[in-house]
């Protein structure tokens, strides 16, 4: 009876095991999802900048309708690309703009509802080199940075983000 009890009771625990190590995994998974987003807008806001802010006509054509355009000319990380739009880690479009007489570029994202808060939180936290940054309704900019409270109270798992470069 013993050793019945025994099995039983290692089964169980190597169950339990299993399951921390998938939640442990999720867990993972989910903030590496922020992470691309960080760095794929600092890749791709640094190939904007070396293919705009130079011409006569800065950002003026960093637009969604030029996204097959900027697809060849490999603006984007290709993590980014489905065919001849664009995706971000959550599986929502990004749409690309102008703004300040085409001085600036404008990158939307997020707000489909797969973002969880947390992933939110963190991908605010993670974007850099902006002069703005929208989440939800609150707007970031250089002397006013995203930290935990700030970034928390912003996010949700549908807010969106819009993240304005120079």
């Amino acid at each position: 009876m013993d050793g019945i009890l025994g099995r039983i009771v290692a089964i169980v625990l190597g169950l339990l095991a299993l399951v921390g190590v998938a939640y442990a995994s999720y867990n993972g998974f989910q903030n590496h999802k922020a992470g691309v987003v960080a760095t794929n807008m600092a890749q791709l806001i640094t190939n904007a900048r070396a293919g705009f802010s130079q011409g006569n006509n800065g950002y003026t054509n960093f637009t969604t309708a030029n996204i097959p355009a900027m697809v060849t000319g490999g603006t984007f990380p290709s993590d980014m690309v489905r065919g001849t739009a664009l995706v971000d880690p959550w599986g929502n479009a990004v749409t690309l703009s102008a703004a300040n007489s085409g001085s600036q570029g404008v990158i939307r994202f997020g707000g489909g509802g797969a973002q969880t808060a947390k992933q939110c939180v963190s991908a605010a936290l993670g974007l850099k080199d902006y002069v703005t940054l929208t989440v939800g309704t609150t707007t970031f900019n250089q002397t006013s940075l995203p930290d935990q409270v700030t970034a928390g109270a912003a996010c949700s798992a549908t807010a969106s983000f819009t993240l304005t470069f120079q």
